[in-house]
């Protein structure tokens, strides 16, 4: 490796690494927006460092490298060569020159074959990454000649509305895919967004989740940085921290889009719904790879937690913020690159190992036994949430304060004081240093394990657990108590490996103790794992029991939980009225987004006390209040529900009544709407006809037209033959016969071919 690759290399990981110390500072109390800033900044960076370490005059930092020098004692016998040379001195004879001891040949050859085959291997998979990237394109355009633009009104509508709500200015090409793909965004100088076959099925609010989903991609420039990052990743495809920083970017990127859908007034539960039913009936279908999906399996489940998380800061970067973030990441370059290590060699005498005084040992704390600890005074009084940080993650927990032995409320409380703390665990002690600032608290920590910990568990046969593993199993609280309360509650005894998988989980005794409390004495640790992991915990299990959901089997509580069904929920429907007893009703009415909202605001708009089936026919085909209102600003103030629901499914919304107004149609009955929109007249069609030179004709007659066939198009070609203004009548006449039409010539003429050739035929046989 070169001098200069190698000071790239370095450079860059200080980079990298500088990048993940602010990700991890920002993690905490930072939105996505702003930690997907410093990974494009830092992608940005890496592209310019070659350049500017070339390019800029070098700064030399002078690293001295000791390079020790043998001594040999008197009393040291000296072999080989040098006792060639005594001998030859003690018989007068000249000594022998100095023997040059060449490195074997067989050693050379694999050296001098990897000096070669390196770069070479380098310089391969730079080619491979930038041909595809290079090949993405063509990709992409073979999505967009197979794809058709969506010019239906009501979806440019919602698209406009959308981009009116995000402030996206440029134009953005709205296409719909033959096949079910992935809602996806591509393009940096004319951004267009596709959608799958199955768009025209979703709901409204589906269609402004995604359309404001893909439109945030579009607002923060997030395809121009992810070919930037995929530029980065091909020439510093070796390094691993540059592929850590595109997956951190990738991450941040989503749930960054996720904040800015959420602040456009879309509510999480049903945000968090429609991403997991894209991820599940879409998340197989291909795509490129430079396009942007909108769910991927791989990020859903901390994309979905990061959309319920009500206390999230999902503040959005202003130009003076991205300014300010952009001077300093130039500011830290342009030293970095400059900078140019110089190693100097130092000599320094050591003696042989014999004579060489020996040191004492000493005793120095493992990286894996400390780190970084935070805490907030908890909205409970009394209460404080302490999060400890290691290597591995984060694990955060609440305790009361008078629990912590040391500190007191007052001091946690103050503008500025020091704290000191242990915390004491079977498994071991963390020492606990930080400073408090008004009720927010921060610093460092040590662990200290316990021996005795460690011998009580191999006296119950079990393998002696490492510090670290003792770490593990202090920061869930899991010990000796744990293993009593599972044998209390008929669990079998867990080895070690359980154990700590248990308390990386969170599964301590106080949860095995509550949950058989309340009844789930589940039978394998295993099982309470995934109960955890699900997010049921005894607060909600309790929760349910109150409100007549007792002792459910696993699976049914897991059903529960991982559709929505929790205590808010069942409380605001039998708030409502809506009484339903049974979980599978729950879980039906909850997974077609019926919920408090929408039940709350159908009522107010005139529909009180359905039935749960009258729900579940409103909610499937899309009549929901927003829609009623629509309606009803237009006058049209209709009672009944089945007769919202035969408009809705004939595609009559708020849109499409107002393009019919646009263009010279307006207060057109309700079974005028059904008529032309059943029969393809809308909008588009009526503006093109006018433009044709046949505006303000009757309804009847349009849709007359468009049942023969006479379109826009048509009409134009009759004109171009110099027929004038011929009347309708006239028009669809010529239509019928298939005048004017260049299809039904080339037809003719293929029919007439086809006719010979049958004779033809016939007359041979014959």
């Amino acid at each position: 490796m070169t001098p200069l690759l190698l000071d790239i290399v370095v450079k860059a990981t200080a980079v990298l690494a500088a990048a993940a110390a602010v990700d991890a500072r920002l993690r905490g109390r930072g939105s996505a927006a702003a930690r997907h800033l410093v990974w494009s900044i830092a992608m940005a960076a890496l592209l310019v460092l070659p350049v500017a370490s070339s390019a800029l005059p070098h700064w030399a930092l002078r690293i001295p490298v000791a390079r020790t020098v043998a001594l040999v004692s008197p009393d040291v016998t000296v072999r080989g060569s040098a006792n060639a040379v005594g001998r030859s001195a003690a018989e007068g004879q000249d000594a022998p020159a100095p023997v040059s001891i060449e490195p074997a040949v067989s050693t050379r050859r694999p050296l001098e074959i990897a000096l070669v085959a390196l770069p070479l291997l380098y310089l391969a998979g730079v080619i491979l990454l930038l041909a595809r990237l290079a090949l993405e394109p063509f990709a992409l355009r073979r999505l967009t000649h197979a794809s058709i633009d969506l010019a239906d009104p009501a979806w440019q509508t919602r698209l406009e509305a959308a981009q009116e709500t995000l402030r996206v200015t440029e134009r953005v090409r709205l296409l719909q895919s033959p096949r079910d793909v992935m809602p996806l965004t591509f393009g940096t100088m004319a951004p267009t967004i596709v959608l799958p076959a199955s768009a025209d099925e979703w709901t409204d609010d589906r269609r402004n989740a995604v359309l404001l989903h893909e439109l945030a991609h579009i607002a923060r420039r997030d395809c121009f940085i992810q070919r930037l990052t995929s530029l980065t990743c091909a020439i510093y495809w070796p390094h691993p921290g540059v592929w850590y920083a595109a997956r951190r970017l990738r991450v941040e990127r989503e749930l960054a889009c996720d904040d800015r859908v959420l602040a456009a007034g879309a509510g999480p539960r049903e945000y968090a719904g429609h991403l997991l039913e894209l991820a599940h009936s879409l998340g197989s279908a291909p795509a490129p790879a430079t396009a942007l999906g909108m769910a991927r399996a791989r990020q859903l489940e901390s994309r979905l937690l990061a959309v319920l998380d009500a206390a999230r800061n999902r503040a959005t970067l202003g130009p003076r913020t991205r300014a300010v973030a952009l001077a300093i990441g130039i500011a830290v370059l342009i030293p970095l690159a400059a900078v140019r290590a110089a190693v100097v060699s130092r000599d320094i005498p050591v003696t042989t190992a014999a004579a060489a005084p020996k040191t004492p040992a000493i005793a120095i704390q493992s990286p894996d036994l400390a780190g970084t600890w935070e805490a907030r005074v908890s909205r409970d009084p009394g209460m404080i949430q302490i999060t400890v940080r290691t290597e591995h993650g984060a694990h955060g927990r609440t305790v009361r304060i008078d629990q912590l032995q040391g500190v007191t409320a007052d001091q946690i409380s103050a503008p500025n004081s020091t704290v000191r703390f242990p915390i004491r665990r079977e498994a071991g002690t963390f020492n606990v240093d930080g400073v408090c600032r008004r009720g927010v608290c921060a610093g460092t920590y040590t662990f200290e394990p316990d021996q005795a910990f460690a011998a009580a568990l191999a006296q119950r046969g079990l393998a002696r657990p490492t510090p670290r593993q003792q770490m593990d199993l202090a920061l869930a609280d899991v010990g000796i108590a744990f293993l009593d309360e599972l044998a209390r509650n008929g669990y079998a005894k867990p080895d070690l490996p359980d154990m700590i998988r248990a308390a990386q989980h969170g599964v301590g005794a106080e949860y095995v103790r509550e949950m058989a409390a309340l009844g789930y004495r589940v039978g394998t640790l295993d099982a309470l794992i995934r109960l955890r992991d699900h997010g049921i915990d005894p607060t909600y299990a309790r929760a349910m029991s109150d409100l007549g959901f007792a002792r459910l089997t696993v699976d049914e509580i897991l059903t529960a939980r991982d559709h929505g069904i929790d205590p808010e929920y069942v409380k605001g429907l039998r708030d409502l009225g809506y009484r339903v007893e049974t979980l599978d009703a729950l879980v039906q009415l909850r997974d077609h987004g019926i919920d408090p909202n929408y039940v709350r605001g159908m009522t107010e708009i005139g529909f009180p006390r359905l039935t749960v089936d009258q729900l579940l026919t409103a909610r499937n085909h899309g009549v929901d209040p927003e829609y009623v209102k629509g309606m009803r600003d237009l006058g049209y103030r209709v009672e009944a529900l089945d007769a919202l629901v035969r408009l809705r499914d004939h595609g009559i919304d708020p849109s499409y009544v107002r393009g019919m107004t646009e263009a010279g149609y307006p207060k057109l009955t309700v079974d005028q709407l059904l008529t032309a929109r059943n029969h393809g007249v809308d909008p588009a069609f009526v503006l093109g006809m006018a433009e044709a030179g046949y505006k303000g004709l009757a309804l009847n007659d349009l849709v007359r037209m468009r049942d023969h066939g006479v379109d826009a198009a048509y009409v134009r070609r009759v004109q171009q033959r110099g027929l004038g203004h011929l009347s309708v009548d006239e028009l669809i006449e010529r239509r019928d016969r298939g005048m004017d039409d260049p299809d039904a010539a080339a037809r003719a003429v293929v029919s007439q071919i086809q006719s010979l050739w049958h004779s033809v035929v016939t007359w041979l046989r014959s």
